[in-house]
């Protein structure tokens, strides 16, 4: 059962008869029509909060009575249009339980969070305890490093099929648990795997999901939230991402130390079955609107040309349109940039506090602890980003990271050292990734093409996922070659290479307040198309009543 939206208040929908927001209008005449719908939107609350109650309209031309009558079998009476208005009964519709919850805009935010980290740290949970698993099937860390490659195959593969797939169904909810059921299943299938094809193939599909998740999720949060504050919304999502990429290896091998093997495993289906309910009781409001205006849309255009009223035809927009946009290559850039920062570092740093200070494992995981403190600063890089801008931010955190892993090069520091420098490289990742969800966004919204969101976010998915392959290759050559020292150095220059990429092409505060427009403008129309639907449906319900009229009147002589 979901809802549609009209001003700001839900009315319940049956499967029966999906979005009838006006089903108890029955005019008789057409000239009453914008008397009835205007009732509708006279809507209050009732006292125990769990109704929507439409106030009446009193000069709605309808005979309750007869229409009654007729329902129960007896000969109804005939119209008698000389008697004056007739009141409309108050139509209740009962509202879904908890709706006020499963609809919260803190709901949707909590639960994509939940939906990053659960992806994240699935991929990370695994790290420490693979190449044991490996050697019991007697392999070697090559095969270690084609898992590693086959995750981010699975995502960058099934990113954009995902993508298409939400844009043409309005739903991103159902396709997203479409995909965590195959995390679940591909959890599990890792979990007692004896051979290693097996491995290759659950791999492949936990990146599949991760593809699912990311590209949907993102979409859902853009369908939910303005413009003038995704970015903080984006950035309360993201501090998931961040805990879950970072959390996931030092996770994995506490629970696999503490209670066995198969401990981690058990961690992630937890939270994927967690992530499952939040998704299967989340009502997804702005799905149904997408398929009421597309349900309608002949016959709106038809008004509006009768009407005089021009409107733009709908644009379709290419993934290639889009990746080819100056603003979304610097966006790409930023996220790929990110992506290839924390993971250069991800398989080198505990080699590095192995050799020089003698770490355990344990003990390292608690050093990556200092990666993730930080990410609490995404929602106010989201915040600040939402009303200057993502071009100043992303750049200056960008350069700053760069400057930090410079530092981070130095030899004989103390481990304290290594410390602040580790969370001063978290606080900057931070920053400069939550405006680029805002950045995406705007440039899809300037295409025109309001069916492409989860495409644009298909792209940033397949470009994570390239920073994530890329970065622990080229620190794995460097480090066995060069040390540590030139790891950190050859990835400072690789940020500070994309500075000035970054600066000419993305949107400064002017972009951002033309961005803000344009959704304004945006949420005007749609709230038009709606009011426009309203009125069809109830020119088609008197219609129907004026039949009913004639044939009573026919039935009666």
């Amino acid at each position: 059962m979901q809802p549609a939206v009209f001003h700001d208040n839900a009315v319940n929908l049956s499967a029966s008869d999906p979005c009838d927001a006006d089903r108890a209008i029955h005019p008789n005449n057409t000239s009453d029509i914008h008397q009835a719908t205007s009732g509708l939107e006279q809507d209050h609350k009732s006292a125990d909060d769990d109704t929507l109650i439409f106030a009446p309209n009193a000069n709605a031309d309808v005979h309750i009575d007869s229409l009654n009558s007729l329902e129960k079998g007896d000969s109804p009476a005939p119209f008698d249009r000389s008697s004056g208005a007739q009141d409309l009964p108050i139509p209740v519709a009962k509202k879904p339980f908890l709706y006020g919850l499963r609809t919260h805009k803190y709901f949707i935010t909590i639960t994509i969070l939940l939906a990053l980290f659960t992806d994240m740290v699935t991929y990370g949970i695994i790290i420490p305890i693979m190449p044991s698993i490996i050697a019991d099937m007697h392999g070697d860390s090559t095969l270690n490093g084609v898992l590693v490659a086959v995750y981010a195959a699975g995502i960058m593969s099934a990113s954009p099929i995902f993508g298409v797939l939400s844009d043409k169904m309005a739903s991103r909810r159902r396709p997203m648990m479409i995909g965590l059921s195959g995390m679940l299943i591909a959890t599990i299938i890792f979990m007692f795997a004896k051979v290693y094809w097996l491995l290759v193939v659950a791999r492949f599909f936990q990146g599949v999901s991760g593809g699912a998740v990311w590209t949907l999720g993102l979409a859902l949060m853009t369908d939910s939230f303005a413009a003038d504050e995704m970015g903080v919304q984006m950035g309360k999502a993201l501090i998931g991402h961040t805990m879950g990429l970072l959390g996931g290896p030092p996770i994995g091998g506490l629970l696999h130390d503490a209670f066995g093997a198969k401990a981690p495993f058990y961690f992630s289906i937890t939270f994927a079955a967690l992530v499952m309910f939040c998704l299967f009781i989340l009502i997804e409001v702005r799905a149904e609107e997408v398929l009421e205006i597309r349900r309608y849309e002949a016959e709106i255009q038809e008004r509006d040309l009768a009407n005089g009223i021009k409107t733009e035809e709908a644009r379709q927009t290419s993934i290639w349109k889009l990746i080819t946009t100056k603003r979304m290559i610097a966006a790409v850039a930023v996220t790929t940039l990110e992506a290839f920062d924390l993971s250069s570092l991800e398989p080198t740093l505990p080699y590095y506090l192995r050799d020089r200070f003698g770490m355990n494992e344990g003990q390292i995981g608690l050093v990556f602890i200092a990666f993730t403190m930080p990410t609490i600063v995404s929602p106010l890089a989201g915040w600040v980003s939402d009303r200057y801008g993502a071009k100043y931010l992303c750049s200056s955190a960008v350069f700053i990271c760069g400057c930090f892993m410079l530092v981070l090069s130095i030899e004989n520091k103390p481990l304290w050292a290594i410390v602040l420098n580790l969370i001063g490289i978290g606080l900057s990742t931070s920053s400069f990734i939550a405006p680029v969800l805002g950045e995406i966004s705007a440039v899809v919204r300037r295409t025109g093409d309001k069916a492409a969101y989860a495409r644009a976010f298909a792209i940033f998915n397949i470009a994570f996922s390239f920073g994530m392959l890329i970065g622990p290759i080229i620190a794995g050559v460097v480090y066995q070659k060069e040390g540590f020292r030139w790891n950190c150095i050859t990835a400072a220059c690789v940020l500070f290479a994309f500075v000035p990429m970054l600066l000419l092409w993305m949107g400064d505060r002017k972009a951002k307040m033309e961005d803000v427009a344009m959704y304004e403008l945006e949420e005007e129309e749609r709230k038009r198309v709606l009011h426009q639907i309203k009125l069809i449906k109830a020119e088609k319900r008197a219609a129907e009543a004026e039949e009913l009229n004639a044939n009573t009147l026919v039935q009666s002589v």
